[in-house]
């Protein structure tokens, strides 16, 4: 129990130094003026940690075979806490928080899914 909360408290540190850097680079986009990193890592470490809430409760909640409905209801739920983060730790109002969310999470799916196929490649 106690290595799975440092395990979950270490992983929601390095998301926000990686997500923060993501919500720098998108806010200085879609803003034209980046967040201090102080305020994004705390966002996105809050946002981790309360996604993995979530996502544990989902966990309990859905049936293991609908792992895809999981999959959706926690992204949904994980943007809308970014969402949440963004305006009460950075300060954005609701539209500028959602667009930068979205910046943000488009990002990150590029960066995942293209370390995924450059891993994919790699290995075949």
């Amino acid at each position: 129990m106690l290595f799975g909360l440092f395990g979950l408290i270490v992983g929601a540190a390095i998301n926000g130094l990686v997500v923060g850097l993501i919500v720098m680079l998108a806010g200085k986009i879609v803003l034209k003026h980046a967040p201090d990193f102080s305020d994004a890592f705390k966002a996105c470490f809050y946002a981790a940690l309360a996604g993995a809430i979530v996502q544990l409760l989902l966990g309990f909640v859905l049936d293991p075979d609908a792992i895809w409905l999981g999959i959706i209801i926690s992204m949904v739920v994980s943007y809308a806490i970014y969402v949440i983060t963004f305006q009460t730790i950075i300060g954005y109002t609701l539209g500028q928080a959602a667009a930068v969310a979205a910046v943000a999470t488009v990002f990150l799916f590029a960066l995942v899914f293209g370390v995924a196929f450059a891993i994919a490649i790699a290995t075949a």
